[in-house]
């Protein structure tokens, strides 16, 4: 099995406040992975050092085999930004300029765009159903719609893999839905390698094959998506006694 990311022993801090000490994790080609804990756990600190926005105390960071430090080959990967959804309504770009700005580094938004970049876009909208939205303003978009353009943003260069941070907040329960359906589509069918933060453990845990539980700076790994954490593990990770209960939307 391809291995796409690959922690060892990393440790991160804040100045002198230790979040993540001695992180394992490895991703693998093909996986659907949910990372989830309290806030303030880590959580959006592990998915930036695999991003290499972030820098580690000490470990290891590999993407696709080669070290982080190293790593070039940038289009392989897709982010989707925690509140990506709060985009500022008097924004002057259209969904398409949005979409554009991924294609590379020479092309950014307002720049006109060549017959392959315009192919390229109309293919990720088609992917998220936004293709009739193209010449429409983002910041007009429902909450739902804008979170589609920057998944359409985020697959534009058609990556193997792609990180989304919180991606349903903020959204309502029809889009909420419709964006689970997606992400199927995008691992099962695009095959894409997905990692997702989430806050609702009920439903991320039915949709994923692979649970990562961060807390008390640590991370504990299920592969089995028909196994729950333990209630003792999230007792752990929490620090207090807890158990989930799925709830369904």
């Amino acid at each position: 099995m391809k291995k796409i990311v690959s922690l060892r022993d990393v440790s991160f801090s804040y100045e002198q406040d230790l979040i993540l000490d001695n992180i394992n994790l490895e991703i693998n080609e093909g996986d659907y992975l949910g990372i989830v804990g309290p806030n303030g756990s880590g959580k959006t600190t592990l998915l930036k050092l695999m991003l290499n926005i972030l820098q580690p105390l000490k470990g290891k960071i590999e993407l696709f085999g080669q070290d982080i430090q190293k790593f070039k080959d940038w289009h392989k990967i897709g982010y989707v930004a925690q509140k990506a959804v709060s985009f500022n309504l008097g924004f002057p770009a259209t969904v398409e300029e949005v979409v554009a700005a991924n294609l590379s580094t020479g092309l950014g938004l307002f720049k006109p765009l060549k017959k392959n970049h315009l192919e390229k876009i109309v293919k990720a909208l088609q992917v998220v159903k936004m293709q009739d939205y193209r010449k429409r303003l983002i910041g007009n978009l429902s909450g739902g719609q804008q979170q589609r353009v920057f998944i359409a943003r985020a697959i534009v260069n058609s990556p193997e893999i792609i990180f989304l941070d919180e991606p349903t907040m903020g959204i309502d329960l029809n889009s909420q839905t419709e964006f689970y359906e997606l992400m199927e589509k995008l691992n099962k069918e695009m095959k894409i390698t997905i990692v997702m933060i989430s806050h609702d453990i009920g439903v991320i845990t039915e949709k994923v094959n692979r649970l990562v539980c961060v807390g008390n700076k640590k991370v504990v790994v299920h592969d089995n998506n028909s196994k729950l954490p333990a209630d003792e593990i999230l007792t752990e990770l929490y620090g207090e006694k807890m158990k989930i209960l799925i709830h369904y939307h």
